[in-house]
This record gives structure tokens, C-alpha cells and sequence, in this order.
């Protein structure tokens, strides 16, 4: 019998948040304040102590830039901050 040791779950799967995570929305139009995971809730994320809901889908973790400027930052904010 030949066993693998391959991970059997996909590795950029975003329903893959846990409790306290911080997360900033995907969409600019949303708004730009850092939240944080409270629940994980099949496809979506309960967040800042239950008090919103988002789909999984349209968070994202927020970058260590973001979390230190305590706001989802611009694309070009964001190119800026990646320069050392």
C-alpha cells in the first residue's frame, strides 16, 4: 500500500479564519475600519463581538501595515508599504 502525506484540504480556502482574526473587507466601497473574527459561521465570519456578518468571500486578513495604520489601506498605500 503507498500512503502520502499530502494535505487534503486546499490551502488558500478564506473559510479558513479563526476567532480573532483581523480582517478588512475586499471591496473599497465597504468601510475601511480593521474587524475582528469573533465566529466563524459556515460560509461567513460573525464579527466584532457578533455584531456584523460578512461572507468569507469578501473579507480578507489584513496586512501587518494595515493592522499598525488601524485601517484597510488604498492598493497604493498598500504597494508603498511593501517597500522596505
Amino acid at each position: 500500500m503507498n500512503k502520502t502525506n499530502l494535505p487534503q484540504q486546499q490551502l488558500n480556502n478564506k473559510s479558513d479564519f479563526l476567532t480573532d482574526d483581523v480582517v478588512v473587507f475586499t471591496d473599497p466601497i465597504k468601510p475601511g475600519h480593521l474587524m475582528t473574527v469573533h465566529k466563524v459561521q459556515g460560509d461567513g465570519v460573525l464579527l466584532d463581538g457578533n455584531h456584523n456578518f460578512a461572507l468569507s468571500h469578501l473579507v480578507r486578513p489584513a496586512t501587518v501595515a494595515e493592522v499598525l495604520a488601524k485601517r484597510r489601506l488604498t492598493a497604493a498605500e498598500q504597494a508603498l508599504a511593501e517597500v522596505p
